[in-house]
């Protein structure tokens, strides 16, 4: 097959198959679950995180 002709076929397939991944991914909520999955490991890493005192902006007025 001609470079011309292979190189947007391959572009084109590589495209259509991120493209269907990703309705995949959005039809099955697969993020949220994935998300769900790892929340208990990231609550223990974020719960540890030394946080300063929040200080609101005084008036300017």
């Amino acid at each position: 097959m001609n470079k011309l002709v292979k190189i947007p076929v391959v572009a084109a397939g590589a495209g259509a198959g991120l493209f269907a991944v990703s309705i995949v991914v959005y039809y099955f909520n697969l993020d949220m679950r994935l998300i769900e999955a790892l929340h208990p490991y990231l609550s223990k890493w974020y719960d540890h995180i030394e946080r300063r005192p929040f200080n609101p902006p005084k008036e300017v007025f």
